[in-house]
């Protein structure tokens, strides 16, 4: 009878350390579920973000990507402390430690993702891209646009959330008169910037990028369209005398010098020690046939221009002759 005790106590020792073997390869391994959400800074949904799901405790690694709808979800949680982890090409890292349950609810963390400066974003890249951009750089410094277009795609090709190199490619494009591609480039930058937070938004450079586009247009002598970017880019920024006065010289060139004189005043009230809208005006209303005007206009030109200017004798010529009128 003794002998049976002491194997049955032995048997029972047994069974008790290979539970424990079996809950302890089951660490961190229960019934809980854990689902979040990924947005930008504007709360738009981050598609594509890869989650990874490490526990402080235990060798656990879980990974999921987010849906369209910046959804993304675990299953088969057991309790511990976990470390998330969400990446996004283009956006900086997001890290966050969270306390789950394997039995209970746990919380549904809405993760936020601050979009990488253009810096922190250059200092990431290889060092081949780099140098691509670097040599893109040094062949539009030395007016080789083909060239510095090719590298720029190939860049952008290999980091395309730097969508602002994009500006560079379409000034490629404007200098090799491939005025179509430089729109929908531009256009590419446009709908970047937009899609950032408004309080991040550069609209300066928004404004510029309306101007250019205007100036594809005005390039392909579309002149309509050319003045409604012309417009749209005032309308942001409308303290850019130059802006004001190609909008004055489109309008010029439509037929309009109603339109042009009101763009031309914009410009002189903006700059009023910028010679040229002056000499422009003074055209403009010899146009609308107010002579008295013009005169006024070119003798204002005249005053502040530099003497060596060839466009000072053009000037005095055109108020000889229009004062001989009677």
């Amino acid at each position: 009878m003794m002998k049976k005790t002491v194997l049955s106590m032995g048997v029972i020792f047994l069974t008790v350390a290979l539970a424990g073997c079996a809950l302890q390869s089951q660490e961190g391994r229960g019934q809980g579920r854990l689902i979040g959400s990924v947005v930008d800074e504007a709360g738009n949904p981050v598609a594509g973000a890869k989650i990874t799901l490490r526990y402080q405790e235990f060798t656990n690694v879980l990974t999921a990507t987010t849906n369209e709808k910046g959804q993304w979800g675990f299953i088969g949680l057991g309790r511990g402390t976990v470390t998330l982890t969400v990446e996004k090409e283009g956006f900086a890292n997001s890290v966050i430690p969270l306390q789950v349950s394997g039995i209970k609810p746990n919380p549904q963390p809405k993760i936020i993702l601050k979009k990488k400066s253009d810096e922190s974003a250059i200092s990431d890249l290889s060092d081949s891209s780099k140098e691509m951009l670097r040599q893109g750089n040094s062949l539009f410094e030395e007016k080789k646009f083909a060239e510095a277009a090719a590298l720029y795609q190939k860049f952008l090709e290999a980091n395309p959330a730097l969508y602002q190199i994009r500006l560079s490619l379409a000034n490629c494009q404007m200098e090799l008169q491939d005025y179509e591609t430089a729109i929908a480039e531009y256009q590419k930058v446009l709908d970047g910037l937009n899609a950032e937070p408004p309080e991040k938004r550069d609209d300066k450079l928004v404004a510029q990028l309306y101007a250019n586009i205007g100036e594809a247009y005005l390039g392909q002598n579309k002149f309509q369209e050319a003045e409604q970017y012309f417009v749209k880019s005032m309308d942001i920024n409308p303290s850019d005398s130059a802006l004001a006065y190609n909008l004055g010289e489109i309008l010029m060139q439509a037929g309009n010098p109603e339109k042009a004189i009101r763009y031309y005043e914009t410009a002189i009230q903006i700059k009023p020690d910028w010679p040229k809208p002056y000499l422009k005006l003074g055209y403009a209303w010899l146009n609308k046939g107010d002579n008295q005007k013009a005169v006024e206009s070119f003798k204002k030109f005249i005053e502040i221009a530099p003497p060596d200017d060839p466009d000072v004798s053009q000037a005095k010529d055109v108020i000889k002759t229009l004062s001989a009128i009677k």
